[in-house]
């Protein structure tokens, strides 16, 4: 079994709190460093769901993988998706969801832990979306495949940033 793999660098921005004001907000802090972050993003099929998934890590620059919550205050992930939200050691999930947006497990093929967004509802997502796509007739099912996999990769875009 394969997957999809790509590696990008992020930066973190790290903040200098006044330790004589314990009550500074954000806006009162002052930058005084970045970091560059290594994310490795995976896109490997999920034989429970039947659907692609989207696995990854995120390491601080000694190689340490970064923990949930500083994961979240990273520019990967949409602002939107960082709203109403409630983390635990192993799952995010986003307000009164019955399941978890973001989840930590096994990669697939690795074996490796992974934060992967959950794909319980990838079918029926992209599913209608590609219902409300004109149909062309002239498409054969690798076209259907292709364009399917492109809405998948929309998709997470929304929760993700893909660039």
């Amino acid at each position: 079994m394969g997957f999809l793999t790509r590696t990008v660098m992020l930066h973190r921005t790290i903040y200098d709190m006044d330790s004589e004001d314990q009550e500074a907000d954000e806006a009162a802090t002052k930058p005084t460093a970045t970091e560059s972050l290594s994310c490795h993003q995976h896109v490997a099929y999920s034989a429970s769901f039947q659907v692609p998934a989207f696995y990854f890590n995120i390491f601080d620059s000694n190689g340490s993988p970064l923990p949930i919550s500083d994961i979240l205050e990273t520019a990967f992930f949409r602002s939107s998706i960082r709203e109403d939200t409630k983390a635990t050691t192993f799952a995010v999930s986003a307000g009164d969801a019955a399941f978890p947006l973001l989840s930590q497990g096994d990669h697939p093929v690795l074996g490796s832990p992974s934060w992967y967004l959950h794909p319980c509802e990838t079918a029926n997502v992209v599913g209608e979306l590609m219902d409300e796509i004109q149909h062309n007739p002239d498409w054969n099912d690798e076209s259907r495949l292709v364009r399917w996999l492109e809405t998948w990769f929309m998709v997470v875009g929304t929760a993700v940033d893909l660039e």
